[in-house]
């Protein structure tokens, strides 16, 4: 089925129009695979396009959205920050509990989408089917940060914004980025997660430290990591089998 293409309109002035893709599915009562975008990427990404079409005739529906300042989202990413991408995640939700209300929601992020994912599952229990994240960003913000000198990190605090070049472009990150990632501490989300959540992360990823999924699958009871060989952040050469890898998990739960 060719996916609908729809935006939702925000309900307060302090939001953006959101664009998603969305495909129903065959079965009401699977659940609705919703696919959160990496740092610069967009709904229409590789990862996006090839599970949704992994997924048809298989049953659950699929979705996927251009976080606010991605893609053909409104907004900017002088605002950006994990309580805003999880804001936008809500306002997903709530559309398909409108949409397809028997289906529960699996979660499945890259990234900035993974640790999206994860801690909107985290603050919603019960409310979350399933989470796959690829190579979540933990501590994004706080990494990139600490890669920055003294100075550059002060010229960044005093302008508001820095440039970050992610693939030919480079995104303007505001500042409150930093301040608003250390509300999300990882002790907190490794206790608080209930939601069966599977890690996918490429043992060669130079982005993301594989460490760090390593450390906190350790940590978490409801939290698995599958590594991929030789796979780097972005695992272009590996989405056929990290659909695979997610489906089974899928299909045994």
């Amino acid at each position: 089925m060719t996916a609908q293409e729809q935006f939702l309109e925000p309900d307060d002035p302090g939001r953006a129009r959101l664009a998603l893709s969305w495909t129903p599915g065959t079965d009401a009562a699977a659940p609705v695979w919703v696919f959160l975008h990496g740092l610069g990427s967009d709904r229409k990404g590789e990862k996006a396009l090839r599970f949704r079409d992994h997924l048809a005739g298989r049953g659950p529906g699929f979705l996927s959205l251009d976080f606010t300042g991605h893609g053909d989202s409104g907004g900017d990413c002088h605002g950006l920050s994990l309580t805003r991408n999880l804001e936008d995640v809500g306002r997903v939700v709530s559309f398909l509990r409108e949409e397809a209300p028997a289906a529960p929601v699996a979660l499945v992020g890259s990234s900035m989408g993974g640790i999206t994912a994860l801690w909107y599952a985290a603050l919603h229990p019960g409310g979350i089917h399933r989470v796959f994240a690829i190579a979540p960003a933990f501590g994004m913000a706080a990494r990139f940060a600490a890669s920055l000198s003294a100075e550059a990190r002060r010229d960044w605090a005093n302008r508001g914004f820095v440039p970050v070049p992610v693939g030919d472009r480079d995104l303007e990150i505001g500042w409150g980025i930093v301040a608003d990632e250390d509300g999300y501490g990882m002790e907190r989300l490794a206790a608080d997660l209930e939601t069966p959540s599977l890690l996918i992360h490429g043992n060669e990823d130079a982005v993301v430290p594989p460490e760090l999924s390593r450390d906190f699958a350790g940590s978490c009871s409801a939290a698995e990591l599958v590594e991929i060989e030789g796979g780097d952040h972005r695992l272009s050469g590996a989405k056929d089998l990290l659909f695979e890898i997610m489906w089974t998990a899928a299909s045994a739960s």
